[in-house]
Order: C-alpha cells, then sequence, then structure tokens
C-alpha cells in the first residue's frame, strides 16, 4: 500500500515537473476563449481582471507565455423536414424547433490549478471547466469542495 502510493506520488510529481519545465522553456499555453456576446466578452474581462492579482498569470500574460484563443461558433441546429405523404392535408402549424442553451461555465486551461485559482472564482459560480490534462493540487480539490464548485473536464 505505501509503496503504491509512493509511486502515485511519483508519477503525479514528474508530470507536473514536466508540465513546468516545459513553460519555463518558454512554451506558450492557450486558454479558449467563448466570445459569442456582449455578456460573454464582459465575463471574459471580468475573469482576466480577477486573474490579474495573481503575479504568476499576470506575468505569462505579460511575456507572452499565454494567450488566449477564441473558440470557434457553435454551429445552429438543423431543422430535418418530416417527409410526408403526397396525399396527405397540409398541417396547419409549422413545426416547433425546440433549443436549449447550455449555461455559461468557467473555464480554466491552465495545467496545474492551484488552491488560489479556485479563490479568484467568483462568488456564486458552481461549475469550473478545467483542461483535459489539468491537474488540481490538494488544497484547490478541497476549496472547490468547500465551496461547492464541480470541475468538469474538457475534451481539449
Amino acid at each position: 500500500m505505501t509503496n503504491d502510493l509512493r509511486a502515485l506520488i511519483r508519477e503525479l510529481l514528474s508530470e507536473e515537473i514536466a508540465v513546468l519545465r516545459a513553460e519555463m522553456r518558454g512554451a506558450v499555453q492557450e486558454e479558449h476563449v467563448r466570445v459569442g456576446t456582449a455578456a460573454d466578452l464582459t465575463d471574459f474581462a471580468l475573469s482576466v481582471a480577477r486573474r490579474a492579482s495573481d503575479p504568476t498569470f499576470a506575468a505569462a500574460l505579460r511575456e507572452g507565455r499565454l494567450r488566449f484563443v477564441p473558440e470557434p461558433p457553435a454551429t445552429p441546429p438543423t431543422i430535418v423536414p418530416i417527409a410526408q405523404p403526397a396525399n396527405a392535408p397540409l398541417t396547419a402549424a409549422p413545426p416547433t424547433l425546440v433549443t436549449t442553451v447550455p449555461a455559461t461555465v468557467l473555464e480554466l486551461m491552465k495545467p496545474l490549478i492551484t488552491e488560489r485559482d479556485i479563490a479568484a472564482v467568483a462568488e456564486g459560480e458552481t461549475r469550473l471547466r478545467i483542461g483535459r490534462r489539468s491537474r488540481l493540487t490538494p488544497l484547490a480539490g478541497d476549496e472547490a469542495r468547500r465551496r461547492g464548485i464541480r470541475i468538469e473536464r474538457s475534451a481539449k
């Protein structure tokens, strides 16, 4: 049991150190941003303003190690007409298209997410989407649980 735990800790540390070394070499980190409306743009600007208090984030942004990449817009759903027999009477009402708009979820695409990152999430946020390969420090996980923030992994 103890050897398994040590092996797990070694594996996690080696992954994190590899990520940190890549960052130190000047690798550019990309964060995908969804800006489709004025509200999205305002939310993005507010999130950057909140995160600017983190010296690591501010330095990465100033030095060009962090850049924001817009997400492509979601394609609108297509309406496929239902085939009717040729002698069928026309229906009076056209079909109603019902769509759902997914709730906006705050995204954080950093390789390592710390307690400070979770603390920077605005009050009232209940969901946070992180990168597929992002790692949470134990304190970050504790902070997210304490605040009731559900962590979701992005498919990217």
